[in-house]
C-alpha cells in the first residue's frame, strides 16, 4: 500500500507530513509519495520546503518520493505572516535530500496499484489522482458553520472552487474547518511539550499565530492525518457548504487534546 500526500508546504503540512511519516511504516506503507503543490507557498516553493523537511527527519520511514508540480499552472498564495519568510516557519536548512524527485507527468504515469490519498492543500491537481481510484480520500478543506479564512470560504477551497467541487463528487471525508476549531485541538493557549521535531513545528505555528494576529492555534492538517490514523476517534456527518458541495464531514470526538494525542 502507497501512502500519497498532496501538499503546499507550509508549517502545518509540514506537522502532517512528519507525523505521517513516522509512522507510516508501523501503518503497513511501503512507500510514500510527497506531491508539493500550491496553495500556502507557489508550487517551486513548496518543492524546496518539501526536501528541507525531507532532509531533517531523524527517524527511519519507508521510501520517499518527491513530485515537482512546478511546471503546471496552478494558483497560490505567499502567506509569510502565517508560514514565515520561507513558508515553513523559517525551521530549516537547505540539505541535500535522500529521495527521488520527479516531475508530476512521470509520477501520474507511474502511480498503479493500492494507495491512499491524503490532500492537504488546493485541489487544483488532484483530480489527476483521483482518476487513479485511490482506496481511500481524505482531504483538509472547507467549511460548512465555521467562519471562512479566505475571500469567503476555507482557504484549500477558495484557492480554487472548480478543482474543489470537482473533487468532492468522489467518495471523500472532508476535515473541515468545523472539524479543526475543536477546542482541544487549540493549542494556542499552552503549546505542546517538544519533544521531538513534530513538537517544534507545532509550537512554531503556534508563535506564527500571535504575529498574524490568528484567534486560536489549530495544526489543520495533521487533523487529517488523525483521522487517517485513527478513523475511531471521529464520527461522520454530511453536510452542504455555501457552494452546495456535499462534503462527508468529520467531528472528533476521542475527547483528548491534541497535546496528548500529537505523537499517536
Amino acid at each position: 500500500m502507497k501512502l500519497v500526500l498532496f501538499c503546499d508546504y507550509g508549517l502545518d503540512d509540514a506537522a502532517a507530513t512528519t507525523d505521517a511519516l513516522f509512522h507510516a511504516a508501523e501503518d503497513g506503507y511501503s512507500s510514500v509519495d510527497l506531491v508539493a503543490v500550491g496553495g500556502n507557498v507557489p508550487a517551486e516553493i513548496a518543492l524546496k520546503n518539501a526536501r528541507k523537511l525531507l532532509a531533517a527527519l531523524d527517524f527511519p520511514h519507508p521510501a520517499v518520493r518527491i513530485v515537482d508540480t512546478s511546471a503546471l499552472p496552478q494558483p497560490a498564495e505567499f502567506l509569510k505572516v502565517i508560514h514565515g519568510g520561507d513558508g515553513m516557519g523559517d525551521l530549516f536548512e537547505e540539505k541535500e535530500v535522500p529521495a527521488d524527485v520527479v516531475p508530476f507527468e512521470t509520477w501520474l504515469g507511474s502511480l498503479k496499484g493500492d494507495f491512499r490519498l491524503l490532500s492537504l492543500g488546493p485541489m487544483t491537481l488532484v483530480p489527476y489522482a483521483l482518476e487513479k481510484k485511490p482506496e481511500k480520500f481524505i482531504f483538509m478543506g472547507g467549511n460548512i458553520a465555521e467562519e471562512p479564512n479566505f475571500r469567503g470560504y476555507e482557504f484549500n477551497h477558495g484557492v480554487n472552487r472548480a478543482a474543489f467541487a470537482a473533487c468532492v463528487k468522489a467518495a471523500h471525508v472532508a476535515i473541515t474547518m468545523d472539524t479543526c476549531r475543536h477546542p482541544l485541538f487549540n493549542v494556542q493557549e499552552k503549546g505542546v511539550p517538544e519533544k521531538n521535531l513534530l513538537g517544534r513545528i507545532v509550537n512554531c505555528a503556534r508563535e506564527r499565530t500571535f504575529v498574524s494576529g490568528e484567534k486560536g492555534s489549530y495544526i489543520w492538517d495533521d487533523i487529517a492525518v488523525k483521522y487517517l490514523r485513527h478513523p475511531d476517534w471521529f464520527s461522520l456527518y454530511e453536510a452542504r457548504d455555501r457552494d452546495g458541495n456535499l462534503l462527508t464531514v468529520a467531528r472528533y470526538i476521542h475527547g483528548e487534546p491534541f497535546a496528548q494525542i500529537m505523537d499517536r
